[in-house]
């Protein structure tokens, strides 16, 4: 019998309805234990070094540092899954972060599925 793994992750998202969504989302999957949503980088770098989660979902527009250097100043490094309204072309032409995936807004528990899907 295949026993699934299990993850901890914080979400980094300014807006409350991508939370709440993203935590529906997680409870739904059952394999990813929330530790935390935060919605400026300042508060989630310092959790994120306390708390050392295994990935974060990270929003690219987010008051505080702006995701590369967000990313770029953390000693603990998690797994990353971008979340943004742009297109990942945009992201990756804008933008280095070394990413696991990525998850193009609006959020659905197919894509976040896609996404966590790429830990194993």
């Amino acid at each position: 019998m295949t026993s699934i793994k299990s993850y901890s992750c914080i979400i980094v998202e300014d807006e409350v309805h991508h939370q709440e969504l993203l935590s529906f989302y997680l409870k739904k999957l059952g394999n990813i234990r929330l530790l935390g949503m935060y919605a400026d980088t300042v508060n989630a770098s310092i959790q994120i070094e306390k708390k050392k989660p295994d990935l974060i979902f990270l929003d690219i527009n987010i008051s505080g540092l702006e995701g590369p250097e967000f990313i770029e100043l953390l000693e603990y490094q998690p797994k990353i899954i971008m979340i943004s309204a742009h297109s990942e072309e945009f992201m990756n032409n804008h933008y280095q972060i070394p990413y696991l995936a990525y998850v193009q807004k609006p959020i659905s528990l197919d894509k976040l599925q896609d996404a966590i899907a790429l830990l194993e």
